[in-house]
């Protein structure tokens, strides 16, 4: 009868059988999780095995203590790439701290970042503020409108969240949730925001935080949003509304939403930006002024000619003085929905000042003055605007009145007619 393998004498672990019906052979031995000394098992089919692992359990046991079998895979593996890559740089003459340095290092700096966030960190929604404040005398009112705007929904979001915890993956992960807050169809649920709004929206939050990180306030370690790129927009040509579906517009805001006439006859006759149109002051504004003046931020200064068209709609309404639009600039994008709604024509973004261009490049035939009178460059015009529109679609665009009955005007139950 051949004689039974002589196991070795272990101290730190035990092999035992047991009446598992598949792994009957069970190794215990000592382990430490957690901070907390425990034993551990663990079963094997056959006795080979089982003997196997706990020698080698027992020897690690031995040679580098109990808690040595608490190390996972990971750690070790950890440590088997700082051994290799250590030796590269060794070789080349770089000078390599010790694993233990390493790991204690970054150890410490986490747990410094913690508790700059914890004690001392402002939240984001108090940064929002600091920062609002700081802008309110460095930029135009419509600019902070949007900048308000913008941080406050970022706020509302992650406003008790310590500033300087906000890694690029969460701004990623919001920025690409962003629905349209108008929904004047009453949707089930509001469509995502365009690229390029998200754009924006990516600008003032790379703002925010540049003024965050900066070494004089510190409120952050470092801007998020250095790194992440702009979306890519792709932008068409641009759209304008026919004559008919212009004058279906126009009529339904003097019936149904007056204050919204003043920035449709500024951006439709006289090609103003939305912008500028919003807070442009209707007592320059006679009957018998030929030409007016706007100030643009984009552009500068420049004078607009007061066509007898915007003129009509203009006197159509009974408000002469104060900005063209009262209240927020939100307020307006929302009203000026409902009116397409009402009047049942298809809204086109920047469709007013568009519209105008086309028509005006198309009735005088001339870019560089259209280009003065709008505020963009000959080249823009030329290359967007020049061939959309024919002549006797602008004689129908600037014919378009209040209710006008003459037969060279066109008619706005006409217009709802072949709508």
């Amino acid at each position: 009868m051949a004689k039974l393998p002589k196991r070795t004498t272990l101290n730190h672990a035990k092999v035992s059988f047991s009446n598992h019906p598949k792994s009957p052979w069970r190794v215990s031995y000592d382990a430490e999780q957690d901070g907390k000394r425990v034993r551990l098992r663990k079963n094997f089919s056959s006795e080979d095995r089982a003997w196997i692992f706990a020698e080698e359990r027992d020897l690690e046991i031995r040679n580098h203590g109990v808690r040595y079998g608490d190390i996972p895979p990971e750690v070790r593996r950890a440590f088997d790439f700082f051994r290799d890559e250590s030796a590269e740089l060794l070789a080349i003459g770089a000078e390599v701290p010790r694993f233990e340095d390493l790991i204690s290092g970054a150890l410490a700096e986490i747990r410094t970042r913690l508790k700059l966030a914890t004690d001392s960190d402002i939240s984001i929604a108090e940064a929002v503020a600091e920062f609002l404040a700081y802008k309110k005398s460095r930029v135009k009112e419509r600019q902070l409108a949007n900048l308000t705007d913008q941080l406050k929904r970022f706020a509302t979001d992650y406003g008790d969240k310590p500033i300087s915890t906000v890694t690029s993956s969460q701004v990623e992960k919001w920025l690409s949730a962003l629905r349209s807050r108008r929904n004047p169809e009453k949707l089930k649920e509001a469509p995502f925001l365009s690229p390029l709004s998200r754009n924006h929206y990516r600008a003032t939050l790379h703002g925010l935080f540049e003024y965050a990180s900066a070494p004089s306030r510190a409120l952050c370690d470092r801007n998020p949003l250095a790194h992440l790129e702009p979306e890519q927009v792709v932008t068409g040509e641009p759209k304008s509304y026919i004559p008919e579906d212009a004058a279906l517009v126009m009529q339904a805001a003097l019936n149904h939403k007056p204050e919204l006439l003043p920035v449709l006859a500024l951006g439709m006759f006289a090609g103003l930006r939305a912008s500028e149109a919003q807070v442009f002051d209707l007592g320059k504004l006679t009957p018998t002024t030929r030409e007016f003046r706007v100030n643009s931020n984009k552009t500068g200064g420049r004078i607009v000619p007061f066509s007898e068209t915007c003129k009509a709609w203009l006197f159509a309404q009974p408000r002469r003085k104060g900005k063209a639009w009262l209240t927020s600039p939100r307020t307006k994008d929302d009203e000026m929905a409902e009116l397409f709604v009402l009047a049942k024509v298809e809204q086109i973004k920047n469709g007013a000042r568009d519209s105008f261009i086309s028509n005006r490049c198309a009735e005088i035939r001339d870019v560089a003055r259209v280009a003065d009178e709008c505020g963009n460059s000959p080249g823009t015009i030329k290359k967007h605007y020049r061939e959309i529109v024919t002549s006797e679609a602008a004689e129908k665009y600037f014919a378009i009145r209040p209710e006008a009955p003459a037969e060279n005007v066109t008619s706005i139950e006409a217009g709802r007619a072949s709508a």
